[in-house]
């Protein structure tokens, strides 16, 4: 996932709710109000990398190499290498790691790669791993939320 401006201003904005509806007894409205900024900042992150992925173009990349973060366990993001349409060749890390080495040093896989922004790719046969974690977030935000409404029915 990539942080941009709307990123840093949902987070403000969410510091700012905290800080005043709880100076003023209201801070399970706050909470309540931004869980529901989230979910709509993750929809629009959504509609925005389904415009992405319906704008791909597919191509042949070659798995070059993988890029190894190890924090708790270790993450692999491999490196593909390709061209694009007009011939322009394009070195770039995928942006999902895996806790395991998916793909061949250099196996041939198909490839989405984006005209407008030819660094950003995802696998053919993996478009669903570029939304699952907003999904996953706007789930598992959902139960404490609905804690929240319950005390606040309750009350």
């Amino acid at each position: 996932m990539k942080v941009g401006t709307a990123d840093y201003i949902w987070a403000i904005l969410s510091f700012i709710t905290v800080g005043v509806t709880f100076h003023y007894g209201y801070l399970l409205y706050g909470l309540l109000g931004i869980y529901v900024a989230m979910v709509l900042l993750f929809l629009w992150h959504i509609a925005n990398v389904r415009k992405r992925l319906s704008r791909s173009v597919a191509v042949f990349g070659t798995v070059s190499d993988y890029h190894i973060a190890t924090e708790v366990l270790k993450h692999y993001y491999p490196i593909l290498k390709y061209e694009t349409e007009d011939g322009r060749p394009v070195s770039s890390v995928y942006t999902i790691s895996d806790t395991k080495q998916r793909y061949e040093i250099g196996s041939q896989e198909m490839i989405c790669y984006d005209p407008e922004d030819p660094i950003f790719f995802y696998f053919a046969n993996r478009e669903n791993d570029m939304l699952k974690d907003y999904y996953r977030y706007i789930i598992f935000g959902s139960i404490p939320a609905l804690a929240v409404v319950i005390l606040l029915i309750a009350k």
